[in-house]
């Protein structure tokens, strides 16, 4: 569906990495998408385990765009000057503090993008002016789909590896549920006529052996949920 930007709670974990089973990263995110093949363009925002990138364990909160599906545009957080950054109180590209526990505390963290005057602005930890960090301007996108809006909003999370891939998420499939699973939250859209509206999200799992994934509507404010994860392995 058409959009101009998307909210949602991650809930935040730190999924282990072993680079010795050649395994490269985790993440939980959002994608904002338009076009595709050799011009998908998408904006993208959520936190991920990297360690070959960051050279720790830690969630980062990271950010990433392609014009040109990830061919010869795009980058993480300020590795190139696409990102314009307007309020310094959020590291891109900084440690999370606060990490989920299994059967222990859970964390989230709430993130928007949100298309206005040719900027997609970016929000973390809420939805008011305070909180927007900064923007991808359009004209990263050379006319194409994002110059205008998104056709649609991937939520979940991710994974990439050679030989074996790492967990998504707690490490535990969807249907473990809380303090288990990883979810997103309160997860909604904006019209392209104006104002937030709940999503109505379908779950796609590629790979049912390592992953799973679940939506939920609950009641506010959890509202649209998506349950995800697994521990990964190397028949993925």
């Amino acid at each position: 569906m058409d959009n101009l930007g998307g909210h949602s709670f991650l809930n935040i974990w730190a999924p282990l990495i072993d680079t010795n089973k050649e395994q490269i990263f985790s993440l939980s995110q959002h994608w904002y998408v338009g076009g595709s093949g050799s011009n998908l363009q998408t904006a993208e925002v959520g936190w991920q385990v990297y360690p070959q990138k960051y050279g720790n364990s830690y969630p980062i909160l990271f950010i990433y765009w392609t014009a040109d599906g990830y061919n010869r545009t795009g980058c993480y957080n300020l590795d190139c000057s696409a990102f314009v950054q307007t309020n310094n109180s959020v590291t891109i590209g900084g440690t999370i503090g606060n990490i989920s526990i299994k059967n222990g505390s859970q964390y989230d963290m709430e993130v928007a993008f949100y298309l206005n005057q040719g900027n997609w602005w970016l929000y973390i930890g809420g939805t008011i002016s305070n909180n927007a960090i900064g923007y991808y301007p359009t004209s990263i996108y050379n006319n194409g789909a994002l110059a205008s809006n998104a056709s649609s909003i991937d939520y979940g999370g991710e994974t990439v590896g050679t030989t074996s891939w790492p967990a998504m998420g707690g490490g535990e499939f969807a249907d473990t549920g809380w303090q288990k699973a990883a979810y997103q939250r309160n997860i909604n859209y904006y019209s392209t006529t104006g104002g937030a509206a709940d999503a109505s999200l379908t779950a796609d799992n590629p790979s049912p052996l390592c992953y799973s994934a679940i939506v939920t509507k609950y009641n506010p404010p959890w509202s649209e949920t998506l349950w995800f994860g697994g521990p990964g392995g190397t028949n993925c």
